[in-house]
């Protein structure tokens, strides 16, 4: 998966319009503007690539407090105004902030995007589009990005539009919320009513975070990306704007307030580097601490050397265009990976150069037009209609037009040359639709692992991605022949007991294959009693490649190694003979050739004008672990070894991306589900002669 990523609040650019007077709640703060540069050039950073600042998502995390505070300050000046919370005026100038240069964003995106991409990148990215404009990105890349080799978030030229996505459903719910516990709380009087009011919100804050915790290991996208699992950053603010007797309080010691505010602003950066060890949930605890703690002393103390640094021209001005700079660094950084071979230092350079300038412009030009108009100002009610209309407009109409230029029927027609009578530009290359949350019946009944129930043999199906990739050549088969068929799959976990993969996505992945594992061998294997088990997994630790995993040794060291391979084999053995041991006939599948590594066939057909530039050369000796499937199998009761080499390159070591009418892979790895359901035919075949279902 992507490296999480984070935007600057729209609200977030002022903490109220400059010119208030300097003795109002509401008054012009500059240090925020200076605050809120810190947090994106954290953003630009992190996502540029530089290692150091490997943490530098936290940004978000200073954005999302900072919009929680500033914006319950807005809505307890109102209700302290008229006594209830003027929502028109709320959401009119939410939109009038938001929507114009996040539109224009999204449209000049989408036009590049559609100029530079492949008609299948198009096809996956106009989803995206669409959320950006209906401010729901966040749940669409969670449900887009589960699994472990789930969508590849990190290409999305509109990744970043998942956190204005939390932000703005926070927009519309808090207000909502906060004006009916005004309404709930108002007979109590005075400092009662406040408490009653820090009390459910403190309440409602704990309860997010305690979640956040809770799923960060389940399900670590739902964890970052969820905005129940981020409401607690946003009601953290809004705590602080709810106490405000907290820094009366720390302003009857202003030097202590300032080195706490030294303290946390230096705090906030380290954070964000390579000398904190965390994950994103729990940086995320740890950088909402340190803001509110910023917060509080810098509202609380004159001078020191924390507003002094972040009230510095330069700091400033960054500040008040950070909307901007987030909008457009995204799309920047996308140009320049796709493009160019740029350096993570040189992107940076690029980007920041770049993002500000389009950022200046959209501030002058387009949003502080807008903005300050006091004509739209007049008309509440028809600048929310007119905002939601673009948004759905946007989503509905002006993003299907721009990629349906690159994805398109007329796109397919005129007469480019073909070989062997296929044109690439007529091939269906969206078919992905193994993808997707992996089956199995780990915490539930061991028959939930049941996917068909039949008369004839009993198959289990277990292992990796790959295994999945399988399961629609193994289901067709178990249509065909009466079968029973169950399926226990985890991605990124090799199938033998104990033998684990080097996490490339999510620290806690070791952890997870462990427990499902474990239930399997211990539970689900002798409660089902399967006739057949088939195996599949990756060829994790290849030599002869560049891929960063690898199987982890003994004590769960990912460095590879000949203890790492003595063990992996020592598992493999012990597995198989469990298995075996238990009954079943056991099929170990091997791993398929792989596509070089920089080499995507998908992407080539996509763009291709003949069938033959998208071929490649694959490895014809055996792997090492391949070698031992085969030693296995040579043993008496040993296991079946399935080769699919000759079947997914039919003229190896020269694969096809076409073989038999179908799209063989997806990806450099796995077969599109129409090809295993193509090779049925040979796998039943295989089963049969092995003995293992019908005769």
């Amino acid at each position: 998966m992507t490296g999480p990523g984070g935007t600057p609040n729209g609200e977030a650019t002022t903490a109220a319009e400059p010119g208030r007077p300097s003795g109002s709640a509401l008054a012009y703060r500059p240090y925020l503007d200076g605050l809120r540069a810190l947090a994106v050039v954290l953003v630009v950073a992190f996502h540029s690539g530089l290692g150091w600042f490997d943490g530098g998502y936290v940004g978000v995390d200073v954005f999302f407090v900072l919009s929680g505070f500033l914006v319950t300050r807005l809505l307890v000046a109102d209700v302290r105004r008229g006594g209830t919370v003027d929502f028109r005026r709320f959401y009119a100038r939410r939109f009038r902030r938001l929507l114009p240069a996040a539109a224009v964003t999204l449209l000049v995106t989408a036009a590049v995007f559609t100029a530079l991409a492949t008609r299948v990148e198009v096809a996956d990215g106009a989803g995206s589009f669409r959320a950006a404009f209906l401010y729901v990105t966040n749940w669409y890349f969670i449900r887009e990005g589960a699994g472990y080799f789930g969508a590849d978030l990190s290409a999305d030229p509109v990744l970043h539009f998942w956190s204005l996505a939390v932000e703005e459903q926070f927009y519309l719910l808090w207000p909502l919320a906060f004006g009916g516990l005004a309404l709930a709380t108002r007979r109590f009087a005075g400092k009662h009513r406040t408490r009653a009011l820090v009390a459910i919100v403190a309440g409602a804050a704990v309860a997010s975070a305690v979640w956040a915790v809770a799923l960060r290991n389940r399900d670590p996208l739902r964890a970052y990306y969820g905005t129940d699992a981020r409401a607690y950053q946003l009601l953290a603010g809004a705590l602080l704007a709810l106490s405000p007797g907290l820094i009366r309080a720390l302003r009857r010691s202003p030097g202590p307030a300032r080195i706490v505010a030294t303290a946390a602003l230096v705090a906030i950066p380290v954070t964000a580097s390579r000398l904190v060890a965390l994950g994103p949930v729990s940086r995320g605890l740890v950088v909402t601490g340190v803001t509110l703690a910023l917060l509080a002393a810098l509202e609380a103390a004159p001078g020191g050397p924390a507003r002094f640094a972040l009230t510095r021209p330069t700091a400033v001005a960054l500040g008040r265009i950070s909307y901007g700079i987030y909008l457009w660094h995204w799309p920047v950084i996308w140009v320049l990976d796709r493009e160019f071979s740029a350096t993570p230092v040189e992107t940076f350079a690029v980007t920041v150069t770049v993002a500000t300038g389009l950022a200046a412009a959209s501030h002058l030009l387009l949003e502080q037009p807008v903005r300050r108009s006091v004509r739209l100002d007049r008309h509440r009610l028809a600048v929310i209609a007119v905002g939601l209309v673009v948004s759905v407009v946007g989503a509905l109409v002006l993003v299907p037009r721009i990629t349906d230029r690159a994805t398109g029927t007329t796109a397919l027609g005129g007469e480019a040359p073909t070989v062997g009578g296929i044109d690439p530009r007529s091939l269906d290359l969206s078919g992905r639709d193994w993808r997707g949350p992996f089956p199995g019946c780990e915490g539930k009944r061991p028959d939930a692992c049941i996917v068909r129930r039949g008369r004839g043999a009993h198959v289990l199906l277990i292992g990796d991605s790959h295994a999945r990739a399988l399961l629609p050549a193994i289901r067709e088969i178990a249509e065909r022949d009466d079968l029973t068929l169950s399926v226990s799959i985890r991605g990124g976990c090799p199938w033998p007991r104990g033998l684990y993969a080097v996490p490339i996505l999510d620290p806690s992945a070791t952890r997870r294959c462990r427990t499902q594992k474990e239930d399997l061998y211990e539970r689900v294997l002798p409660a089902l009693a399967p006739d057949v088990v088939v195996a599949a997994n990756f060829p994790y630790e290849r030599p002869e490649t560049d891929l960063p995993i690898g199987y982890l040794g003994p004590d769960d060291s990912p460095t590879p190694g000949p203890e790492q391979r003595r063990w992996a084999v020592d598992r493999t053995q012990a597995s198989a003979r469990e298995i075996t041991g238990a009954g079943a006939g056991l099929v170990i599948v091997e791993p398929v050739p792989l596509a070089p590594e920089s080499f995507d066939p998908l992407r080539c057909l996509a763009g291709a004008r003949t069938v033959d530039e998208c071929r490649y050369v694959a490895a014809t000796e055996p792997s090492w672990i391949e070698t031992e499937y085969r030693r296995l199998a040579a043993e008496p009761e040993g296991p079946a070894v399935l080769d699919l080499d000759r079947t997914v390159c039919p003229y190896l070591p020269i694969c096809d991306p076409v073989v038999g009418g179908e799209v063989v892979k997806w990806d450099r790895q796995h077969v599109t589900s129409e090809f295993a359901r193509s090779i049925a035919p040979r796998i039943e075949q295989y089963l049969r002669a092995q003995g293992m279902i019908g005769s």
